[in-house]
């Protein structure tokens, strides 16, 4: 692990990167939406942040079980 830096901050931080990842991408999204809906695009919020959070988290997770089987 010493090798991989990145790996280590990853599985580290992983649950607060998530947030972050989900955060941006659900701003994105919502920015996005409002521009094209008006209004209504405030509605994909709810909807847009546990389903980004939870794409992320998942990413970090494998990242954990590859890290593990190698390591």
């Amino acid at each position: 692990m010493e090798r991989f830096p990145a790996l280590r901050l990853l599985l580290r931080f992983g649950r607060i990167w998530s947030l972050f990842v989900a955060l941006a991408a659900t701003v994105g999204v919502t920015w996005l939406l409002v521009a094209l809906l008006g209004l209504a695009g405030y509605l994909a919020v709810p909807v847009a942040l546990p389903f980004f959070y939870f794409l992320a988290k998942s990413y970090v997770e494998l990242i954990q079980i590859v890290v593990e089987m190698v390591h």
